[in-house]
């Protein structure tokens, strides 16, 4: 073979080598882009929407709880001469009313979450109605059957809300869901950019063995550095699997802090039901209410005395606060990107331009050689 045809064919492989490199790292930058931003975005409306509507609907369901109990308890008591249904009440529905803002900013169950809402603010207002006319009621004398009444209806539209509220959580947990076992969250997608990483780190093996044995140099020093830009390009993105893993965690903590919130949300019943079967007893005379009362005494899980429910309710909210906080911060340990959606064009951009340093003086060689 002649010493020109030796030195095109030695040419034309190098520029062949040096386009496919840069095609390669073209490929596996639009890969691990695409899965890094896609985890992210995943990963941001789970810690920005998701977990906290979860948890803003459970402590909206918490709030309603605590302020029928509150306002039975101030009926019972015989508090007359306060405006209202009591100031415990007056505050536990300013908090219900706080949290079912957060939930509706928050709403990560699309039009459908956006109705529950709607009809549960519709709903809140006929039942402060009620409760209202119930104090009224209550307020004068001769008016315990009437304001019983009232109060009776203000229960059952309390747990109309309260059902409805449960199909919310159940479509924001649907969601949250669909975030942790989403396309960009399935352990299918490491496929989508591994590969193309995996081929570009083989090129430039390959690459850096042509090159020594051609030009019989030990080592190409900025292929070397590529082949670590690289290495860092593919680490970067593998930090989306630990994000994912996180997301999970966070999910399971979402679920943690739910059967806490559900033995609070049983024990707050139960209290409530004793409270209104007490009251209904007292303003029913002579007892027309008896089979209510049987039936509210009834729908009670368990038997539990007036400390051990405020024990129960203490103890469960505990436990759901702290899983909701460690919900939390997984959730926002998730959506930290650590800066790598502006690593990875720098890497890429940095091995490009290394690979083409390492190929350039060997194509300037040849192309005055003779021989």
């Amino acid at each position: 073979m002649s010493g020109t045809a030796l030195t095109s064919t030695t040419r034309r492989t190098l520029l062949r080598l040096l386009w496919a490199l840069l095609a390669a790292n073209a490929v596996a930058l639009a890969g691990c882009l695409a899965v890094f931003l896609g985890v992210q975005r995943t990963t941001e409306a789970a810690y920005d929407r998701s977990v906290p509507a979860i948890l803003a609907v459970y402590d909206t369901q918490v709030a309603l709880r605590e302020a029928h109990g509150a306002a039975v308890a101030s009926f019972a008591a015989g508090t007359r001469l306060l405006a209202g249904p009591g100031e415990d009440y007056q505050n536990q529905i300013a908090r219900a009313g706080q949290h079912l803002a957060e939930v509706a900013e928050d709403n990560a169950a699309g039009d459908e979450g956006s109705r529950d809402i709607q009809v549960v603010e519709a709903s809140l207002v006929t039942y402060t109605g009620l409760i209202e006319r119930a104090h009224a009621h209550f307020a004068q004398p001769g008016g315990g059957a009437l304001g019983a009444a009232a109060l009776r209806d203000a229960s059952g539209l309390l747990e109309e809300i309260l059902v409805r509220l449960d199909g919310l959580v159940g479509k924001q947990d649907a969601a949250l869901d669909r975030q942790v076992d989403g396309a960009w969250t399935g352990r299918a997608t490491i496929l989508l950019w591994l590969l193309p990483v995996l081929v570009l780190g083989a090129l430039l093996v390959a690459a850096q063995l042509f090159l020594r044995r051609r030009f019989r140099r030990a080592l190409n020093a900025p292929l070397l550095l590529a082949t670590l830009a690289v290495l860092a390009l593919g680490g970067t993105t593998a930090t989306s699997l630990h994000s994912t893993g996180q997301l999970g965690d966070a999910r399971a903590a979402t679920d943690r802090a739910a059967d806490a919130r559900g033995l609070q949300l049983a024990a707050l019943a139960d209290r409530n039901a004793t409270q209104l079967a007490g009251l209904l007893t007292t303003a029913c005379t002579p007892t027309p209410c008896a089979d209510t009362i049987e039936q509210l005494l009834a729908q009670r899980d368990g038997d539990r005395g007036p400390a051990e429910a405020a024990d129960q309710v203490g103890a469960a909210g505990r436990t759901a606060w702290r899983h909701g906080q460690d919900a939390t911060g997984l959730a926002a340990r998730a959506a930290n990107s650590r800066g790598g959606e502006v690593v990875l064009p720098a890497g890429a951009l940095l091995a490009a331009a290394l690979v083409v340093v390492g190929f350039l003086p060997r194509l300037e060689e040849y192309r005055y050689r003779q021989r």
